[in-house]
């Protein structure tokens, strides 16, 4: 999403993007199979010479603000129309080389759940999203 272009809705993508004008939202659909459990929302930031079959470009400070939205992102969200946030999960700073358990939660199975990235101070990080050796992302778990 974007505060310069607040009714322009870009869809699915496979990159995260943080800047001071860009955040991104990001659905996950729990498994009904995780009923009962514990889930953590993680970050994922490995160096650049770890990954195989992604990249990333960073630079600034590395302050990311994480929340939980009310409601998940639909094709048509923009800035303008975004789903509330319900929870601040708090501000991280990351760091190539780390990885961040942002929250536990009790999974809420079988629902989808959205999360936004939003870049604080001089952060600017745009990645592709990547499960592959190895990860890099926001990714959730069942613990």
């Amino acid at each position: 999403m974007s505060k310069s272009s607040p009714n322009k809705a870009y869809g699915t993508s496979f990159d995260g993007e943080v800047t001071s004008d860009v955040s991104s939202i990001f659905n996950f659909d729990i498994p009904p199979s995780y009923s009962g459990e514990l889930c953590s929302l993680v970050f994922l930031f490995p160096q650049q010479s770890q990954l195989v079959t992604s990249s990333y470009t960073f630079s600034g400070s590395g302050a990311i603000d994480f929340a939980q939205l009310s409601s998940p992102a639909t094709q048509a969200t923009d800035y303008a129309n975004a789903p509330s946030v319900a929870k601040d999960l708090g501000t991280f700073t990351v760091a190539p080389g780390n990885s961040y358990s942002i929250s536990t939660f009790s999974c809420p199975a079988g629902h989808t759940i959205a999360f936004e990235m939003s870049a604080k101070d001089s952060t600017s990080l745009t990645y592709f999203q990547d499960y592959n050796q190895s990860p890099i992302g926001l990714y959730i778990t069942a613990c």
